[in-house]
């Protein structure tokens, strides 16, 4: 009859050379060395068709998705700050990964 959508989680990933490697739909995502703040700039791993929500892992560690620096492109081309556990980036890869949408909170 009905129920819940959900994703699976596959864990905390940390940026290294402004990347991380995804290996599921929804992940929380850390500072390189628990910098104040680090620049994601590609997301390896998408697959044509693939959903992506990505979080901070940390309250007090800015994870800022850089718009088209990598294999990101974000609406109104503005780079998405991830600075509480509860901001959120939806995407969708097609041969790169393009925002659906953002909550920052």
């Amino acid at each position: 009859q009905g129920g819940l959508f959900q994703v699976s989680n596959g864990g905390e990933l940390t940026i290294s050379a402004g990347e991380i490697t995804i290996t599921d739909t929804f992940h929380t995502v850390d500072t390189e060395g628990d910098a104040a703040s680090d620049d994601l700039d590609t997301i390896n791993g998408g697959v044509n068709g693939a959903i992506l929500i990505l979080r901070s892992a940390n309250a007090g560690r800015d994870v800022v998705v850089k718009d088209a620096t990598g294999n990101i492109q974000l609406d109104g081309s503005t780079d998405c700050t991830l600075g509480s556990t509860y901001d959120r980036i939806v995407l969708h890869y097609y041969n790169q990964w393009m925002e659906i949408s953002r909550s920052n909170q």
